[in-house]
């Protein structure tokens, strides 16, 4: 038994995850409020990041609870790359109404390739699979219930733009994720889309 797992108050579930997600809502909450520059995401974000990976593993959750399988990813991708391919073509219509706040995509291209292969997997990874094995523990929660919460965590993570479109954008594209998630949970397919629609946000200034 890990320490983790020595501390965790099965009686109490409430707590649980309370403390589970209080270190989700921390960090974007105080660039919010303005506690923390913008220009410091990244440093403050970090701290989540290390903390889920290491909970997780401290938790020993099997690459099945994590969507970290291959089963049936042809169906899962085609579902999360279909929809999220919709999506795409709808943020580019919203783009050439002029529904943006700026065009500032990065001119660097290490920064798309960093985004393809690193930081939407690890988005992924932190607030969808880990969360949604965390949940699946309370047996008792509906998995819609479930999947409302996955989808707001993951929608607060962007409020650090101060922008309407991007936090209801990602509020739904985090719905449509997470429930075809929970319908064929592919860690994969999922990351997959992600990646494909965060990188035309990027292309095209929207984030």
């Amino acid at each position: 038994m890990t320490f983790l797992e020595s501390i965790y108050h099965r009686e109490w579930p409430y707590l649980n995850l309370f403390l589970f997600f209080a270190g989700y809502i921390i960090p974007p909450l105080l660039i919010f409020i303005g506690w923390v520059d913008y220009e410091y995401r990244y440093h403050i974000m970090a701290p989540t990041i290390i903390w889920v990976i290491f909970y997780s593993v401290s938790m020993k959750f099997t690459s099945k609870d994590l969507g970290l399988v291959w089963n049936h990813f042809p169906k899962a991708l085609l579902l999360q790359v279909g929809i999220s391919g919709s999506m795409t073509a709808l943020a580019i219509i919203m783009i050439n109404q002029g529904y943006v706040r700026s065009l500032n995509a990065p001119e660097s291209y290490w920064f798309y390739i960093m985004y393809l292969f690193i930081s939407g997997p690890v988005q992924e990874y932190v607030y969808r699979a880990v969360p949604v094995a965390e949940l699946d523990r309370l047996e008792w929660m509906p998995n819609v219930l479930k999947v409302m919460i996955v989808t707001l965590n993951f929608a607060w993570l962007h409020v650090i733009y101060f922008d309407w479109i991007i936090y209801f954008a990602s509020l739904w594209m985090g719905l449509v994720w997470t429930s075809l998630y929970y319908y064929k949970r592919n860690f994969w397919a999922v990351s997959i889309a992600h990646a494909i629609c965060g990188f035309a946000a990027i292309w095209f200034g929207l984030i």
